[in-house]
């Protein structure tokens, strides 16, 4: 896993994967939203669509990191 996705998952609290998605999906939206440029947008969209594809696909192995973080 990538160290962006490491990161969120370790300021992640909860262990549920559902809301994980959801965090993920929010925390990339106010990295958009603060964005200044089109450019610096279209790159967070891009990071966000891969991140959620990744999650959703390895779905069983996110499960596991988030349930076994301290």
């Amino acid at each position: 896993m990538n160290d962006y996705l490491q990161k969120l998952i370790q300021d992640f609290k909860s262990r549920d994967f559902k809301h994980f998605a959801a965090y993920v999906y929010t925390t990339l939206q106010r990295e958009i939203d603060a964005s200044k440029t089109k450019k610096q947008k279209d790159k967070y969209i891009l990071i966000r669509k891969q991140i959620l594809r990744y999650i959703v696909t390895n779905q069983n192995t996110v499960t596991k990191e988030l349930q076994s973080k301290k």
